[in-house]
């Protein structure tokens, strides 16, 4: 999945928006500290004539004022950026899986339902894909091997899939891919590309061999008026009649 369809926050957004405001009161305020300065040095006579007399109160007010206005900016700046990258984390936390960093089921949800309209239904194509071995290793080598497996694939997954379409983990064993203007060629190819990668993590012997089963439904042969036909299918498919890379 492209990553600004899940990196973007409103919330963060305005964080980020207070955080420049900030540096560049900052910025102003450090430059008429110089302009004061240079205009300090220009008639200093002046100032030395003024220092021989009583400091008038006013001027003692706004010297407490222009301490706490840069206290008050460097605070803020500490506080802003602090709260920015929390908003930053937490944004990704409610996107992304947290073991394989794919976006999570509530993001395939919303991929799924962004393909719900005329410009991208009629040529969507949908897979459905699981490791089709991650039971056996899980009762063999236990939950830990498990995971290691499914965050390799993950990575196979989303770098192959980069310059094809959107993919997610739809929970558990289930990965899905999304591609637009999708036809039998072009999921052919996204096959291909990822059958070769798979084998070549195998014949490096890294660490357990994957095994993957699919679904695959392309609407320009199927033509459902809603997304949720399509994914139905897939689904269908995969439990009743899945395919094998190999």
């Amino acid at each position: 999945m492209k990553p600004d369809f899940y990196n973007s926050s409103k919330r963060t957004n305005v964080y980020n928006s207070v955080y420049i405001y900030k540096v560049i009161s900052l910025i102003i305020l450090g430059v008429l500290t110089i302009i004061l300065a240079f205009l300090f040095h220009k008639d200093k006579d002046i100032f030395h004539q003024i220092s021989d007399a009583a400091t008038p109160a006013f001027f003692v007010v706004v010297a407490i004022c222009l301490v706490l206005f840069v206290f008050s900016i460097l605070f803020d700046f500490y506080i802003l950026s602090k709260t920015a990258y929390i908003g930053r984390h937490l944004n990704k936390m409610a996107y992304l899986d947290h073991l394989t960093g794919l976006p999570n089921r509530y993001s395939c949800d919303l991929l799924i339902e962004s393909f719900n309209n005329q410009m991208r239904l009629p040529n969507a194509g949908f897979m459905l894909m699981k490791i089709n071995n991650l039971d056996s290793i899980n009762s063999a080598n236990g939950h830990d091997n498990g995971n290691w497996l499914i965050s390799e694939f993950s990575t196979i997954l989303e770098d192959v899939s980069e310059q094809y379409g959107y993919v997610g983990r739809n929970g558990g064993n289930e990965f899905i891919i999304l591609i637009e203007n999708c036809d039998s060629t072009a999921a052919d190819m996204f096959l291909l590309d990822l059958t070769k990668r798979i084998h070549g993590y195998n014949e490096m012997n890294v660490g357990t061999p994957i095994e993957v089963a699919y679904a695959k439904v392309l609407n320009c042969d199927e033509h459902f008026d809603s997304i949720s036909d399509l994914v139905s299918l897939g689904y269908k498919k995969i439990r009743e009649l899945p395919l094998k890379l190999s």
